[in-house]
Formats: structure tokens, C-alpha cells, sequence
């Protein structure tokens, strides 16, 4: 039997030694000695330590370590520890240390868990009877708490789950009693530390005020509401929120209550107003932590106000969306978030209860971009708030990112409800715009332009995002319109960065009420075309160009969504458009969309006259581009691509422009009988057209110019990790020719989708099969392009065609997962654009099969698209979506063949093959194929679902693994009874044969 003083001994070395081995080795022999020590042993040793003072007060306090681990673990009967007289001694002996109260507290606990109430009956009667004045016993008050805390708990650990029970509702039994205790100690505490003018609190009583406010929170959920007001609760809370000693102690256990499930499951009916009263309360605080920079404690006033229900949120909008106002006034984008989802929670309502011109005053401080950056920010307390609330940068980009998404949505509806004041903050800010021209601080481009990181461009942006959503405004309101357009027009700028925004602005008045009485459509399509009528004063310089760029697609825009809008105004805008046409300083593309606006402006014109100015421009232009089609042949085609000499390159741009001005027409006509004839004669030749692209081959080409059949170098940029895409002002001869090969492509394939509109299907089906022949060999950047530009839409135009279009997807992704790409580089960017097209390939299937319930009774299209969906997965393009999708039309197919028992089969039979060899994937793919957490999460999904639907796809097993294999896992599947534990056995057993078959590291 081991003595006390060897034991002793042995703690004094763990306790004192300064040396780290020596600590462990003590340790070690501590805790053998424990294990070696039967029941009696380690009730008379832990005793004996209690009795021992002169050893340390660690040591001492082992012996309530020991004991408690004696009992927790059930070598030691609860019964047999002297837990009354342990607790007498503990609320009674001065000369206790802290630590030896601790280890106490915690011994105590642990016995009563098995003593109360069948043993030890008056444990709460000692503890907490009527007028117990707790405030002044600390040690019965932390006992009291501990008790508390531990038999509310849920989380049990080795307690069984009935004994559990039995504690808390033993307990619940006395929270009336305890409740009203509590609230009298922290009105005592309250009072003694001098009330609501003092600042400072004795550290002693506020660990007092926790543990009182932690009993409260434990017992007053066992409470019905009504009675937390009965006892003084909420007034005793209200007060706590708002004393600055505890306001955050209090604040905790206020937010702790408002969550639990009396709150949380609280309906209008059912709420009272104390507990509005005391949100409100907790409401009232926040513009004195506002005034404090207390924002700890206004990040978790709204993360309250988050997690309340909307009952509760509704029935307390006045205080809340007023409580909101005034947290915007923190440089904080974080705070600003939580106050936009509280608004929109809110809706409109909380607009009544705020000034509505505050309100945009505060977003529009906190709108600029970079403003609050956590690395180059220019407020300096907004920037720290950014490092403590995000961290880094990517999560406060991410974060920004949806303030400014969230402030946009309340701008409009502000801008809607409040159309007048609206207007008027609009002409505010543009009164008070900063010149155009910048400043000496601003940072320069090449050409004296301001740069995208100057102030001034921050300002003008922040300006456009404001009007893009306040502009609403004007669809309800003509008030300070006018003034606003004079004070803009006032704010015109050369300045070629800033340009694009100002043209911007300026498309925010099309929505006015009033635009013809305002002058709206004159005034600005006048600055547009004054844009472009000017000379480049550098042909390459990027801003230019972009400036240029905005303007022409503004104009576009206009004419094609609000031409009905200024009819008296077509007729000379078109001799404009016309002027431009003619100017030799309009570039190619800016004719193409030149003539795109015009074709728009002709749809809103009367008939006869529209068709006649169509005529004029659209005939010649086909004729034009069928003569040259019919005199073309592959090889000089090519070299027309190539455009090696000023003759060729004309006759490039020539071709080019053509298609893009029809597709320009189809996008932007009305169907009439002249287009249907034109495009049935041009029909052919667009063909034609397409074959000659896709009929490319590098070595026809000039060594030199074999490389533009590949991706545009800017365009892989974006691709690659870390990089962007980058501007390059001047262009060789190798570059104008993909460029040039990638927009005629484009071109004919955007012709050739509309086209669908207008021709029947065998047509297409024709096409289709000879887009699939000519494709073959098209890269990907160039199939992903052809099957959504051009493929997709047919589709989407004649659904009867869809089994047609499928296959050629599934091929592509078949033929890829036998491609082996002969650059690192090229590996990642073969593998994100595979991912995009297959996130294409799935909305275009979702929109267009399962949700027009397509696949009702139609188990061939099922087959297919489960076919579609298998080889994008055994490609390793997109593991993630793949078996989701699969699920999904499944169950679409099932449900369409409901009562038809040989479809069902089918069905069945479809699903258990596609389970299968997504098993057959997730097992024998290479890891080069399916990474680590690919398979993982595919597994994982598969477990799911086999465990769900079982036996269902039992049958998919035994093709694949032993009799023995998949009876062994059947039957731990059977002896467990936890679902995720089935998974868990599932997914193992899976992984288990992935490891022997790949090269997983």
C-alpha cells in the first residue's frame, strides 16, 4: 500500500522542481501510482492531503484533484467522500488559499452530480435560502455557480444521460428562488460599488457579478419568460447594460438569454413588452459605446440583433434601425455590414424611424473603395478597425465587397420610398464633386491621366456607385433633376480615366421621369457623341481607348433599351452615327457597334421608314460578305487570317467587320420578312465561313503564325495564379491575326445561336452534325466558345435537338481525359477553363432539360445527360458538381416516370451504373486526375448516398470488390446504428481500395 508521505514526496518533486524532464518523469510516476491505487487508498490519501498545509498549497490541493478524478472515473463511490463536512470546511475556513478553493469547488461538484438530491437533500436549502445575502459570501456564491453550471450543462461527458435529467429538473425546481437571490446580490453589488456614477469595481466583486450573471443565464431559461420580470430581472439587466464596469459582462448574458429557446421560438403574440424592453435596453447603450469606442461591445450588440428572430427584430424596429444609424458613424466596414443585413432584414419599415439623408451621408462616407484598406488605407482609424475585424486583406476584400452589395440594394430602396431627398443628396454630392482635372498629389499615367489609385478616382467612383443606386429616385421624381444635370455637365473632364465614369453617371439619368421635358436624351447622347468625335491624341494609349470603348457601348445601350423613349431624336442621331462611320478616327470595332446602335434605332422607327434605313446599311453588307465568301477557299483563308501585306489585311478586316455587323443585326432587329430572307440567303455562306475557321491548321500556316490558333496571352493571364490580365497598347502582326481570328469566330457563332430563331430544325440538325465534325479538333478555349455561343442556343431554341448536342459535350470531355498537357502552365489553365465549361454545360442542362421537365418519360435523354455528367467527372474536371447533378436527375426521372414500372427500371438501372462508376473513378483514377480532397469529397458523397439509399446500389459492389469485402462491410453497416457512422465505414472502406489502386501521398 503506498504511504501518504511517498506520495507526498512525489508531488512535492512535480510541484517543485524548476527542471522539465524531472517535472515529466514525476509526473509519470504520479499518475502510475494513481492508476495502482484501489478505492480505499485513494479516498485515505486524498483526505490526507486535504489535512496537510505545510507541504505547499498545491499539493494540499491535490487531494480534492485525486478525489474528484476517483469519483468522475467511478473507482470511488460519491457516498463515501465526506462531501458535507468538505463543504462546511470550505465555506468556513478563512485561511483556504485559491487554489485549494478551486480544486474544492470543482471535488464538491463532482460528488453532488451522484448525492443530489436522494443523499444529500439540503444542499440548496445550505446554499441558497431565502435572504442569503450572496453579495457577501463570494465562496457559496462560486460554489452555487459551479453547481449550477454543471447540472444545466448539456454536455454530459461521462454522466449517464437519466441522471443528467434528474439534476436538472431538480434543479429547475428551485431557479425561482435561486433567480431572486441572485438579482438581490447584484443589486447589493451594485449599490456598494457606488451605482451608476462609478467606473471603477473591485476585482473581487466583479468576479462576484460574473458568477452571479452566469447563474442567471442557467436558471432563467428554465423560467417562463414572465417570470424573469416577476423577480426584477429584466430591470436588473437593463441597468447592468448600461454600467460601464460590467457592461460587457452584462451585455453577454443578456445576448445569452435573448437566445435561448423561450426568445428564439417567441411569435408576435406571445411576446411581452418586458422582454422588448429589455432589447430596447440593451438598444439604448449603443450610442454611449459609440461615444466610448467601445467596439468590442457594438460587435456583439448586432451580432444579438443578428441572431434574434424577426418577430423580435419587427416588433422593435424604431430602436433598432435607429441603433443602426448610429454604428455607421464607426469607421467600420465590418460593423457596416452587420448594420446593412439588420436593414434589409427590416425592410422598408425602418426607413420611418430615420432621417433618410443621414442615412445616405453615412453610406456615402463609407463607400470608397480603399478607403478603410487594411494595407493602404487612407483613414487611419478605419484602416486598424479592417486589421483587428478581417485580418488580411482577402477576407476584408471579400468583406467590402458585400457591404458595398448590401448598401447599393438600401440605396435604391431609399432612393425609391424617399425619391425627393434622394434627389437632393444626389445634387449634393455632385455640387461638392472634386475637379476632374485632380490634383498635384494624385499619382499620373504616361499621358497626364490620373491613375485608379488617386484620390480624385476615388471620389468619382465612389460618386457613380452613389448615383447608380439613387438614381431610382428619378423614375419617381423630377425635383433638383435638372439642376443635377446642369451641376454634372458642369463636371465634364478630359480626363481619359475618369471619363468612363463620368459617361457612366451620366447614363444614370435615362431613367428620369421627365427625360423629354428634362432634356435628358439630347443632352447626354450629345456629350457621347462629342466623345467620339473627337481625335485620339494617342492611338494606343489604354485609357483612351477604354474611355472610347464605354462610350460607344453607352450609345449601344441607349438605342437598343431606350430608343421608344426619344423616337423624334432617331433621325438625327442616325445621321450622327452616320458622320462617325464616315471619320477616319472611328476604329473598326467602334464602327461594328456603330452600326449595332443604328440597327437598334431603326427597330423603334415606323415601319416602312425603319426598313428602308435597315436596307440602306444591311444589304450591301451582306452582299459584300457573300461575294467574298463565294470566291474563298481554305487556303486562302488562311492567308487572309495570316494577312501577311496591306491588301490582305483589308480584306481580314473586311470579312471580320461583315459577320460582326450581322450578328450586331440578329441581336438587335425584330424578326420581319426581309431579315428572314436575308439571313436564309446568307445562311451558306456563314457556314461556310465556319468550317473555313475550324479548318485551321498550324502546319498550313507560316511557322511564325502557328501560334495563333492558340489562347491570346492576355487572356491566359487571367487563368494562372496570382496574375492578371494586362493591357497591351500596340499589337504585332501575330497578335492582329488571332485577335482577329478570335472576334470572326465569335462573331459566327453568336450569328449562328440567333440564327436558331429562324431556321427549322433539320437545318440545324445538319449543322450540328457538321459543327461536330469540323470541332474536333478546335482547343478548348475555342469549344467552350463554340458549344455556348452558338450550340447552346440552338438548343435552347428547339428542345428537340438537344439529344443532338449532348453527345458532342460528352465526346469533348472524353477525348480530354486522354490529353496530356506538355506544360505545367497549361495544366492549370486547361484544368480551369474545363471547370467553367462544365459549370456552362450544367446550367445550360438544369435550365433547359430538368426544369422543363424534359426527362419525363424520356429515358433516352435521361441516359444521355447522366452520360454528359459521367465524362465531365472521369475527366477530373469538376468532381464537385458531378454527382450532385447526377442525384438531381435521377430523382427528376424517377418522379417523370412515376406508375410506369419498366421505365422506373430503366431509371434504376441508369442510377446503379452511374453509381457505379463514380465508385469505379473515386477508386482506380489516378491521383494526377483526382487529388486527395477530390476523392475525399466524392467519397463522402457516394457514402451519403449509399447508406441513404440502401441496397439500392449494393449492386454496384460486386462487380467491383470480393463477396468477402462487401459482406464485411454490410455488416458493420448493420451493427452501427449512428447514420454518420455508416458513412464514416462507408467511406473508409472506399478510401481503403483507393490507396492500394493509386498513388495517394
Amino acid at each position: 500500500m503506498l504511504k501518504i508521505e511517498n506520495f507526498i514526496r512525489i508531488l512535492s518533486a512535480m510541484y517543485m522542481t524548476q527542471d522539465n524532464e524531472k517535472r515529466r518523469v514525476a509526473t509519470m510516476e504520479v499518475l502510475k501510482a494513481e492508476d495502482q491505487m484501489n478505492s480505499d487508498e485513494m479516498l485515505q490519501i486524498g483526505m490526507g492531503l486535504l489535512r496537510v498545509s505545510d507541504h505547499g498549497a498545491a499539493v494540499q490541493a491535490y487531494g480534492a484533484v485525486l478525489l474528484r478524478h476517483a469519483v468522475a472515473s467511478g473507482c470511488l463511490a460519491a457516498e463515501k467522500v465526506p462531501c458535507g463536512d468538505i463543504m462546511m470546511w470550505y465555506l468556513n475556513e478563512p485561511s483556504l488559499g485559491r487554489l485549494l478553493c478551486g480544486d474544492l469547488v470543482d471535488l464538491i461538484t463532482e460528488c453532488m452530480i451522484y448525492e443530489w438530491p436522494e443523499r444529500y437533500t439540503h444542499l440548496m436549502e445550505e446554499l441558497c435560502p431565502t435572504q442569503a445575502q450572496l453579495s457577501k459570501q463570494p465562496r457559496k456564491l462560486r460554489l452555487l455557480c459551479a453547481l449550477v453550471v454543471r447540472f444545466m450543462d448539456p454536455h454530459f461527458g461521462n454522466v449517464p444521460v437519466s441522471r443528467m435529467k434528474k439534476l436538472k429538473s431538480t434543479l429547475s425546481s428551485y431557479s425561482r428562488v435561486i433567480l431572486a437571490e441572485v438579482i438581490q446580490a447584484l443589486f447589493d453589488l451594485y449599490t456598494a460599488a457606488g451605482g451608476e456614477g462609478s467606473h471603477q469595481l473591485a476585482e473581487n466583486a466583479l468576479e462576484l457579478i460574473v458568477d452571479c450573471l452566469t447563474i442567471t443565464v442557467h436558471v432563467a431559461s428554465s423560467l417562463a419568460i414572465s417570470q424573469w420580470w416577476e423577480l426584477g430581472l429584466g430591470n436588473a439587466l437593463s441597468v447592468l447594460v448600461r454600467w460601464l464596469p460590467v457592461a460587457q459582462e452584462a451585455l453577454a448574458a443578456t445576448a445569452a438569454l435573448l437566445r435561448c429557446d423561450g426568445v428564439s421560438t417567441a411569435t408576435a403574440t406571445t411576446m411581452n413588452q418586458q422582454l422588448l424592453a429589455l432589447v430596447t435596453a440593451v438598444l439604448d447603450c449603443v450610442e454611449a459605446y459609440v461615444m466610448e469606442v467601445n467596439y468590442g461591445i457594438l460587435e456583439e450588440i448586432m451580432d444579438l440583433l443578428l441572431d434574434l428572430p424577426d418577430s423580435i427584430v419587427q416588433a422593435v424596429v424604431a430602436p433598432v434601425s435607429q441603433s443602426c444609424l448610429v454604428v455607421l458613424r464607426v469607421p467600420s466596414i465590418y460593423l457596416a455590414t452587420s448594420v446593412c443585413h439588420l436593414l434589409k432584414r427590416l425592410g422598408d419599415a425602418a426607413f420611418a424611424h430615420i432621417s433618410p439623408l443621414e442615412l445616405m451621408m453615412r453610406f456615402a462616407s463609407l463607400i470608397p473603395k480603399n478607403k478603410f484598406h487594411p494595407e493602404f488605407g487612407t483613414d487611419d482609424e478605419g484602416k486598424r478597425l479592417s486589421e483587428q475585424q478581417y485580418g488580411s486583406i482577402e477576407p476584408f476584400e471579400r468583406g467590402f465587397a458585400e457591404f458595398r452589395s448590401l448598401a447599393g440594394h438600401l440605396l435604391t430602396s431609399l432612393a425609391r420610398i424617399y425619391p425627393v431627398v434622394s434627389n437632393q443628396f444626389i445634387l449634393q454630392i455632385f455640387t461638392t464633386l472634386c475637379d476632374g482635372r485632380g490634383t498635384l498629389a494624385d499619382p499620373r499615367t504616361q499621358s497626364g491621366f490620373v491613375t485608379q489609385q488617386s484620390l480624385t478616382f476615388r471620389e468619382w467612383e465612389a460618386t457613380q456607385f452613389l448615383l447608380t443606386h439613387l438614381s431610382e429616385s428619378f423614375k419617381y421624381s423630377s425635383d433638383y433633376v435638372s439642376q443635377t444635370i446642369a451641376a454634372l455637365i458642369a463636371k465634364q473632364t478630359e480626363d481619359m480615366v475618369l471619363y468612363p465614369v463620368y459617361l457612366n453617371m451620366l447614363s444614370s439619368f435615362w431613367s428620369c421621369k421627365d427625360d423629354a421635358a428634362l432634356g435628358v436624351w439630347d443632352g447626354t447622347l450629345n456629350i457621347i457623341f462629342s466623345c467620339l468625335c473627337k481625335r485620339q491624341k494617342d492611338q494606343y494609349d489604354v485609357d483612351e481607348l477604354s474611355a472610347r470603348k464605354r462610350a460607344v457601348t453607352l450609345l449601344v445601350t441607349a438605342s437598343s433599351q431606350h430608343a421608344a423613349r426619344f423616337v423624334d431624336l432617331c433621325e438625327p442621331f442616325m445621321k450622327r452615327i452616320e458622320q462617325l462611320l464616315m471619320m477616319p478616327s472611328t476604329t473598326p470595332h467602334e464602327r461594328n457597334f456603330l452600326y449595332e446602335a443604328m440597327a437598334a434605332l431603326t427597330s423603334v422607327l415606323p415601319a416602312d421608314e425603319g426598313l428602308h434605313r435597315l436596307q440602306s446599311f444591311f444589304t450591301p453588307i451582306v452582299k459584300m460578305l457573300i461575294q467574298r465568301v463565294q470566291s474563298l477557299d481554305q487556303m486562302k483563308f488562311n492567308s487572309i487570317i495570316v494577312a501577311q501585306g496591306n491588301d490582305l489585311q483589308n480584306e481580314r478586316n473586311m470579312l471580320r467587320d461583315s459577320v460582326a455587323i450581322v450578328a450586331g443585326v440578329i441581336r438587335r432587329c425584330k424578326t420581319s420578312p426581309y431579315l428572314v430572307e436575308s439571313f436564309t440567303e446568307l445562311t451558306p455562306y456563314i457556314v461556310r465561313l465556319m468550317e473555313f475557321v475550324h479548318g485551321l491548321r498550324a502546319d498550313q500556316l507560316p511557322p511564325e503564325y502557328a501560334c495563333i490558333l492558340e489562347m491570346d496571352g492576355g487572356v491566359r493571364e487571367q487563368y494562372l495564379p496570382g496574375r492578371s490580365r494586362k493591357s497591351v497598347p500596340r499589337q504585332s502582326n501575330k497578335e492582329k491575326a488571332r485577335t482577329a481570328l478570335m472576334d470572326l469566330r465569335m462573331s459566327l457563332y453568336q450569328v449562328v445561336g440567333a440564327l436558331s430563331a429562324f431556321l427549322p430544325s433539320e437545318a440545324l440538325r445538319g449543322m450540328l452534325q457538321m459543327l461536330t465534325s469540323s470541332a474536333e479538333l478546335l482547343p478548348t478555349h475555342a469549344m467552350r466558345s463554340l458549344i455556348v455561343h452558338c450550340v447552346f442556343p440552338i438548343g435552347t431554341s428547339h428542345t428537340d435537338l438537344i439529344a443532338s448536342i449532348l453527345p458532342i459535350c460528352g465526346v469533348f470531355f472524353a477525348r480530354v481525359a486522354r490529353r496530356i498537357s506538355a506544360r505545367p502552365e497549361d495544366e492549370i489553365i486547361d484544368t480551369k477553363q474545363l471547370f467553367y465549361f462544365s459549370k456552362d454545360i450544367f446550367t445550360f442542362m438544369r435550365q433547359n432539360i430538368l426544369e422543363k421537365n424534359l426527362l419525363s418519360g424520356n429515358v433516352p435523354l435521361t441516359n444521355l445527360v447522366i452520360e454528359v455528367a459521367l465524362s465531365i467527372l472521369e475527366s477530373g474536371s469538376n468532381v464537385y458538381d458531378v454527382p450532385r447533378f447526377i442525384n438531381a436527375t435521377v430523382e427528376v426521372s424517377r418522379s417523370g416516370c412515376s406508375g410506369n414500372s419498366a421505365m422506373e427500371a430503366q431509371v434504376e438501372e441508369f442510377a446503379v451504373l452511374a453509381f457505379g462508376r463514380m465508385l469505379e473513378f473515386s477508386v482506380r483514377a489516378d491521383d494526377a486526375v483526382l487529388s486527395f480532397n477530390d476523392r475525399e469529397r466524392l467519397v463522402f458523397f457516394l457514402s451519403d448516398t449509399y447508406v441513404d439509399r440502401y441496397p439500392t446500389y449494393a449492386a454496384a459492389l460486386y462487380s467491383r470488390f470480393s463477396l468477402d469485402q462487401i459482406d464485411a462491410l454490410h455488416t458493420e453497416l448493420v451493427m452501427t446504428n449512428r447514420f454518420d457512422t455508416k458513412r464514416r465505414r462507408f467511406k473508409e472502406f472506399v478510401l481503403k481500395e483507393a490507396a492500394k489502386n493509386t498513388r495517394i501521398s
